[in-house]
C-alpha cells in the first residue's frame, strides 16, 4: 500500500497516517465491498460543491477544493486500503500556517455523509 504525504509541521494539515498526534485523525471505515465503498468515496468527493479538480487513479485519488470564503485552495488525498477496511485520508491547506481547523471540519463532514449515505 502506498503512504500519504506526511503533514508539515504548520496546524493547516491533518492525515490518518501521520505519526503527530495533533494533526491525527481516524481514517474513513467501511464494511462489505472495498470496491463498492471506494466508488461510494469518490462519487461523494466528485460531487462535492467545492471540488474544484479530482484525478481518481484504482486507488488513490486526490481533490482540490476550494475554501469557501476565501477561496484558497486546500488538497484531499485519499487511499484505499482493502486490508485495513479504512480509506486514509490527508487535507492540507496549500497556503497559510493555520486553517482555523478548515481540514478537520471537511474530513469529518466528509465522514459523516459518507456514513449517513446509503450503501450503493
Amino acid at each position: 500500500m502506498m503512504d500519504l504525504s506526511q503533514c508539515p509541521s504548520s496546524p493547516n494539515c491533518v492525515s490518518s497516517q501521520t505519526r503527530s498526534a495533533w494533526q491525527s485523525i481516524p481514517p474513513i471505515a467501511f464494511d462489505g465491498c472495498p470496491e463498492r465503498a471506494w466508488k461510494q468515496w469518490c462519487q461523494l468527493i466528485d460531487t462535492h460543491p467545492l471540488v474544484i479538480q479530482l484525478v481518481q487513479e484504482e486507488r488513490n485519488l486526490h481533490a482540490v477544493f476550494r475554501t469557501r470564503w476565501f477561496r484558497f485552495r486546500d488538497d484531499l488525498h485519499s487511499l484505499l486500503c482493502e486490508e485495513e477496511g479504512v480509506i486514509h485520508v490527508r487535507s492540507a491547506s496549500r497556503l497559510g500556517y493555520w486553517d482555523m481547523n478548515a481540514n478537520r471540519r471537511r474530513v469529518e463532514d466528509l465522514r459523516h455523509q459518507f456514513q449517513s449515505a446509503p450503501s450503493t
